[in-house]
């Protein structure tokens, strides 16, 4: 029988990530995903995930990176949210072009003005048409299930 575990959805994140067995983590902290590169960071430097952790200096040098890495075919993975995501846009183009099988969970809430952390998905739909697949979900189980699934999905081509 499978054992059921409790904990925070961004600490699964991180553990769905480290599941998938991913070789380059490119992140830049951001509320409310900060606790998602925070835990791969600490998995990392535990030795729980044989991963490069790229500290970068903002979540375009995060894309940047990932655009890297993914070329030459390291399994990869970031996370972000809102005004990041943003940050990131004129980057997300270059992977889709490229079919770059990157895996990026984003923390969805409000693009800035007024300053909000709450949720919504103003972030997310900026960026609805710059090709790449999204996937919505409803608890921590779909998120844990869909880093994995998305892994899948990405590297099928």
């Amino acid at each position: 029988m499978a054992k059921r575990v409790g904990m925070e959805v961004s600490l699964a994140v991180g553990e769905a990530a480290r599941l998938a067995n991913v070789d380059v983590v490119a992140a830049y902290p951001i509320t409310p995903q900060t606790h998602i590169v925070e835990h791969l960071a600490e998995l990392v430097a535990n030795g729980e995930l044989n991963a490069a952790y790229i500290p970068v200096e903002s979540e375009h040098s995060a894309m940047s990176a990932c655009l890297g890495s993914s070329a030459v075919g390291a399994r990869t993975f970031t996370a972000t949210a809102g005004q990041g995501l943003e940050l990131m846009h004129e980057v997300l183009y270059v992977a889709s072009a490229m079919r770059l099988p990157i895996v990026m969970t984003v923390a969805n809430r409000p693009l800035s003005s007024p300053l909000s952390v709450w949720g919504d998905h103003s972030d997310a739909m900026s960026v609805r048409d710059t090709g790449w697949i999204q996937i919505f979900t409803e608890n921590g189980q779909d998120v844990v299930d869909n880093v994995l699934c998305a892994f899948r999905i990405a590297e099928d081509r």
